[in-house]
């Protein structure tokens, strides 16, 4: 069965689509643009949709790459294809990547080309992390360089030692030969007879040098030799002094408005009409929206009804012994106690009768029945007052003031209610979204609102925050009150100053069972100048620096002078008096790439060795 096309439902999902969509007449005009592409090129519906393409883009330089896409296809210049368009909105360079097909319609059995259908996705913050990438790719690779070639530098040092040891090591084995050849001639000519020997004078040595003398400069094992271990000539040493020390922590977010105040639907009703749009700048007490007061005003009608009717019960109960049921219970008892004296008068008049034979037995059976009809009547008739009179009760004056009151509170309510059917406001701003959670309607006439349902959403900019993620890793080192600076590539030459705001205690429902656990972290942003203000804009990124450790006089060593085990470090330190060298334990704090801090065990002045 053939299915009637739907224009409402097609343009619902138009709208519903996060990507922008742009068709265009091959004679120039837009014909479709939904509301994401107006919002990517900052242009109101009303200004896109029936206008010619050429108006709109082509008169504006930063426009050029897209423009030049779109022209391709429409001269049939390139098929249809994916590619990427830089432009410039407003202070902000973005990234787009530009779809772009033919819209077909078959005539005669013929197919033609009748449009250019363009959709547009907003692929800056892709780009900007990919860039983020490369730029890190090459820290690390030039982190990873200077590593290499320090380890080189630290091989050819150790070689060289080796090669300075092997010489010490062959000089000492020469000199030993040398001792011991000299002490086995003199024994050799000691032991020989004194006549068989020609006297000869002993050969004469170096003026002043003593074999084997220990004192002898450049003599192994004299402490001056520079391979003596623990020479003076030989250690390095470094005296320790003040300096500061800061640990950050860098994290990638964006701008976000220093107060957001969202506005929902007092009442559950539908839009009248929409005096708002999205990026309008309203001050306090505009017009947004107007409800529909139909339903509300027959419901505080009602309402007013009900008042009414049970202030006048109240009223009745308190005069209750004059009101309308106690003047008829009253008149029902005289009516009842009249009827009965009229039978007890009857009845005695029956009974003198057939005293004297005038009237049959019958006749008085009959008198005494209504006697008695006529009693019960009068009881009747009492228990009812009775009754009535129950009715004034405090008890029941207490509910009929109770009653009066729920009333008199549901008119307000409903008056309330249709006080609020025009909704204003409530602080100056900008309008940041005129709908509520994804998939719910755009807010325009007739649609239908639940009491408390979001409306849209007005930013406060006298002051800007950041909203950033980090990891469960990290969170805990940051705190509320922390310093922090704020950098962006859309303000490059900025340099803004802030503190950590909130910290929040609950990761995010967003992240992924694969990835790590994510925290917001909203940095506010100190008092800014009017022209800085200017500049910023709502979804910025932005690059957040939080100081989370900070020490003015830190007791900072090179790594290389620690010596650390599984959980214990030392250091060797010089005492001034003796001069002896202390392997002493210390505490170590947060470290660097070339240093760490000593939090207890080392003090300013004392003089630590280096290897």
């Amino acid at each position: 069965m053939k299915q009637d096309h739907n224009p409402d439902l097609y343009q619902t999902l138009l709208e519903s689509l996060s990507d922008g969509v742009m068709v265009i007449d091959f004679d120039g005009s837009v014909r479709i643009a939904n509301t994401a592409f107006c919002q990517m090129f900052d242009l109101a519906p009303e200004e896109v949709t029936g206008h010619l393409f050429g108006e709109l883009f082509i008169a504006f330089e930063e426009f050029d790459e897209f423009v030049q896409i779109v022209l391709d296809v429409i001269m049939e210049q390139g098929d249809g294809k994916r590619q990427i368009a830089r432009v410039r909105i407003g202070e902000e360079l973005r990234s787009l990547s530009v779809v772009t097909s033919y819209l077909t319609t078959v005539h005669g059995g013929e197919k033609r080309r009748d449009a250019v259908i363009a959709v547009v996705s907003d692929i800056t913050e892709i780009r900007d992390l990919h860039e983020a990438e490369l730029r890190m790719k090459k820290v690390i690779e030039k982190q990873l360089g200077e590593l290499q070639t320090a380890y080189r530098d630290l091989e050819t040092r150790n070689e060289a030692l080796s090669q300075m040891t092997k010489k010490i090591q062959t000089a000492r084995s020469l000199a030993v030969v040398f001792v011991l050849s000299l002490f086995l001639a003199f024994g050799t000519w000691y032991i020989q007879p004194l006549d068989s020997l020609d006297p000869e004078p002993p050969p004469e040595l170096a003026p002043g040098f003593i074999v084997g003398d220990p004192g002898v400069p450049g003599f192994p094992g004299f402490p001056g030799f520079p391979g003596f271990p623990g020479s003076p000539g030989t250690m390095q040493t470094m005296t320790l002094e003040a300096g500061a020390f800061d640990s950050t922590i860098s994290l990638r977010g964006h701008l976000v408005p220093g107060r957001v105040v969202e506005v929902v639907s007092p009442i559950e009703s539908h839009v009248s009409a929409v005096h708002t749009a999205l990026g309008q700048q309203v001050t306090k007490g505009d017009l947004l929206v107007d409800l529909d007061t139909g339903r509300l005003t027959a419901e505080h009608r009602q309402a007013r009804i009900e008042y009414i009717k049970a202030r006048d019960r109240l009223a009745e109960i308190e005069d209750w012994e004059n009101s309308t049921e106690m003047a008829r219970a009253r008149r029902a008892l005289r009516r009842a106690k009249m009827g009965l004296d009229d039978a007890d008068r009857n009845f005695k008049r029956i009974v003198f009768l057939l005293k004297q034979g005038i009237i049959p037995a019958s006749e008085h059976e009959e008198a005494q029945r209504q006697r008695e009809s006529r009693q019960l009547d009068f009881e009747e008739a009492e228990r009812e007052l009775v009754t009535v009179q129950a009715q004034g009760s405090p008890e029941e004056k207490q509910i009929a003031e109770l009653e009066a009151q729920n009333a008199q509170d549901r008119l307000h309510t409903y008056a309330t209610k249709l006080d609020q059917t025009r909704i204003r406001a409530p602080i100056s701003g900008v309008v940041l979204a005129t709908a509520g959670e994804s998939g719910q309607k755009p807010l325009a006439r007739g649609r239908s609102l639940s009491q408390g349902e979001l409306l849209l959403q007005i930013a406060d900019f006298s002051s800007v925050s950041v909203s950033t993620q980090i990891d469960e890793a990290d969170v805990r080192k940051v705190r509320v009150g922390q310093q922090a600076w704020i950098t962006g590539p859309g303000f490059p030459d900025l340099r803004l100053e802030g503190s950590v705001t909130r910290v929040s205690s609950r990761a995010n429902a967003s992240t992924g069972m694969r990835s790590a656990p994510q925290f917001e972290i909203v940095v506010t942003l100190d008092k800014l100048s009017a022209e800085a203000l200017d500049r910023l804009r709502v979804g910025m990124s932005a690059h957040v620096t939080i100081v989370v450790y900070s020490q003015s006089e830190a007791v900072l060593v090179p790594i290389h002078a620690v010596e650390q085990s599984a959980d214990q470090a030392w250091i060797h330190v010089i005492d001034p008096e003796t001069e002896a060298i202390e392997r002493r334990a210390v505490e170590l704090g947060l470290t660097t790439l070339e240093s760490v801090e000593v939090v207890t065990g080392l003090s300013f002045g004392e003089t630590i060795v280096l290897p």
